[in-house]
């Protein structure tokens, strides 16, 4: 049998867990090559760009989203692949996922090849505790 969480459940996980985890806001780092093995292993690829102050609306149904559409400077030139989000002192490991233009995408950007000193814009990423 699988273990199945009601809606309540997983939007206080959602709230309490990543939510309130991050305080305030994070920070993503958007970069290219292929994501780390594990989850909080050592970056791999270049970090094209560094978003700040990206903060989440309260959980509904166990999804949390972004409040509204972020955005950074491009320090390198690359193709976006993987993103990572950290707490505010841009090193504790939280989430790292897929990056790219598709809204299938864990990080959702709207350029994913990156020009250097491009202004990126993060507009979309949804944390879900799944039900099952």
């Amino acid at each position: 049998m699988a273990i199945r969480l009601n809606n309540a459940m997983r939007s206080a996980i959602v709230n309490s867990g990543i939510v309130g985890f991050l305080g305030t806001a994070g920070i993503v780092k958007v970069y290219d090559g292929v994501q780390a093995a594990n989850g909080g292993d050592a970056a791999t690829g270049n970090c094209l760009v560094q978003i700040n102050a990206v903060d989440w609306n309260t959980g509904t149904n166990g999804t949390a989203l972004i409040t509204g559409t972020k955005t950074g400077t491009a320090g390198t030139a690359g193709t976006a692949t993987w993103a990572r989000l950290s707490g505010t002192d841009g090193t504790t490991y939280i989430i790292d996922g897929n990056c790219g233009t598709a809204a299938t995408c864990d990080f959702v950007i709207d350029a994913a090849p990156i020009a250097l000193s491009s202004v990126v814009s993060l507009t979309a990423a949804t944390i879900v505790q799944p039900a099952a």
